[in-house]
């Protein structure tokens, strides 16, 4: 399951979300969650035990409240995969990707991390580094 970023995880529209989360998450379902929705999983409790990133700690403070109870969960990089839950900052697309392809196992590892590179430094620069 994949939570999207974008402003509206601070609505009440969201909360129909926080069921379908919490399910998914007892059946062993993974969930990636980048920006806002990484602070929307903080404001529902869903962060308390597993390491997990988002668009920084005063801003998962800031919308989880009393809800969000793991500072010392927090980490400060781009992406995290912990328990089952992937969570990235709004920057870290291709961090987010890559833990969720670690997760899901689509590939081996060596070829999560080409195409990770390849991405991230371009077709051109990437061709000159494998010659």
């Amino acid at each position: 399951m994949i939570l999207i970023g974008g402003f509206g995880w601070d609505s009440e529209e969201a909360k129909k979300v926080i069921p379908i989360v919490g399910h998914a998450l007892s059946k062993g379902i993974i969930v990636g969650a980048i920006c806002n929705a990484a602070s929307f999983l903080a404001q529902n409790g869903f962060l308390n035990n597993i390491k997990h990133t988002g668009n920084g700690l005063e801003e998962l403070k800031r919308w989880g409240g009393k809800n969000y109870t793991n500072e010392a969960g927090y980490q400060n990089i781009q992406a995290v995969s912990d328990k089952g839950i992937v969570t990235a900052n709004g920057t870290a697309s291709l961090e987010f990707a890559v833990e969720l392809m670690r997760l899901l196992k689509v590939d081996t590892i060596e070829n999560i991390s080409a195409y990770f590179q390849f991405m991230k430094l371009g077709f051109c620069e990437f061709m000159k580094q494998i010659k």
